[in-house]
């Protein structure tokens, strides 16, 4: 006796072993890959209800009609086959072709009860699902499948039925057809929706992409100034009117002389090691900005001037410490900071520009310090 464990391996080994075919050489960028993987579904349903049909009509119904299931079996292997080596649209024309010749074999071998015409209309939806086609031709296809399927049809309902079936004979076929139909449907809807939710979802991210890009500074890896705005503007908008907001503007002392010395790529060196100690210094406390050029905004949300000045001196000194290794030069800088409380009744431009101008007393008066 096998083993529970063992059997429910061997079927997980057949479920791999089924999805390594389906899913060979459509795992890539290729514009074609999603129609490969569906023409191959597409190719199995197909395969299994002629097999079902084989049965059928060679047992219950007694007909000839097999070997014309049998044909369209070996048809829809070939095309199965065709998806390894040809990822372009030859495998959907020849998927194509087979499911006309078998849809009007049967329409007109057993006539309109069992609807095998109908099924040509899944055919539209396979065109189009494939996007490298010009949309007029799509167009055409789809009024001639339209104008074939409604020409047969009435076509068998003035002739006399071609084979003479039982109720129940009519109730399988009916059923069987009805459920190829059905799965077809499903399978090319499903297709539709999973390509819709991959385009969504790369617009959506692509959009992200551009977002931060938009709002982010491309050296410090910092938010820039039309990030900071707009964050302190939704801030304002989304907070009470008891909420507290400080806001800084620094100043890095004396950067000319730093570029003039050392070089720029110093100064971006400089730029980018601050930034770092910057976002490590604001979490938790708020948001941190390269507002221009060696000029930083801080904003610290839900707190008062005097939390956020005890917060700088902090960081004042921190920065008088670091020391700054850029090749063979080792050097130190320091920052000046104009503090300003948020008030509603000025706003954030009006509050920005008071802590801009204590920022400008503090470089007049000498330089790191913070006032506030």
């Amino acid at each position: 006796m096998i083993p529970p464990y063992v059997q429910g391996m061997h079927n997980m080994n057949l479920i791999d072993k089924l999805k390594d075919i389906l899913f060979k050489d459509v795992t890539g960028e290729d514009k074609l890959k999603d129609m490969v993987f569906l023409i191959r579904i597409l190719c199995i349903i197909n395969i299994v209800c002629n097999i079902i049909w084989i049965a059928f009509f060679s047992i219950s119904l007694n007909s000839r009609l097999y070997q014309w299931a049998i044909a369209f079996v070996v048809i829809y292997s070939l095309t199965f086959w065709m998806t390894y080596w040809d990822k372009g649209s030859t495998n959907v024309y020849v998927y194509a072709t087979a499911t006309m010749l078998s849809m009007l074999v049967y329409s007109f071998s057993i006539g309109a009860v069992p609807g095998f015409q109908f099924i040509l209309y899944s055919l539209i939806l396979l065109f189009y699902f494939k996007t490298d086609d010009n949309p007029v031709y799509k167009a055409f296809a789809a009024l001639a499948i339209a104008a074939t399927v409604i020409g047969v049809w009435f076509y068998l309902i003035s002739v006399d039925k071609v084979v003479a079936f039982s109720k129940k004979q009519s109730l399988v076929l009916l059923l069987t057809n009805t459920m190829y139909m059905s799965l077809t449907y499903i399978t090319i809807s499903y297709s539709f929706y999973l390509k819709f939710a991959s385009n969504e979802h790369k617009i959506l991210k692509y959009a992200k992409k551009l977002e931060k890009l938009a709002t982010l500074d491309p050296l410090t890896q910092l938010t820039n100034r039309r990030g900071m705005t707009n964050h302190l503007e939704s801030f304002i908008s989304e907070s009470s009117s008891h909420t507290q907001l400080s806001l800084a503007i620094s100043d890095i002392d004396f950067f000319k002389r730093v570029n003039d010395t050392y070089g720029h790529d110093a100064g971006d060196y400089v730029l980018v090691e601050l930034s770092k100690m910057f976002r490590d210094f604001m979490k938790d406390k708020g948001w941190i900005a390269r507002w221009g050029g060696e000029e930083f905004l801080f904003a610290f949300e839900g707190n008062n001037g005097d939390y956020a000045f005890e917060q700088l001196t902090k960081l004042k000194y921190s920065i008088e410490k670091k020391e700054f290794i850029y090749k063979d030069y080792e050097f130190k800088v320091t920052m000046t900071f104009g503090l300003e409380e948020y008030d509603s009744t000025v706003g954030i431009d009006e509050t920005i520009k008071n802590a801009d101008n204590k920022l400008y007393q503090g470089k007049e008066s000498g330089r790191n310090r913070i006032i506030y």
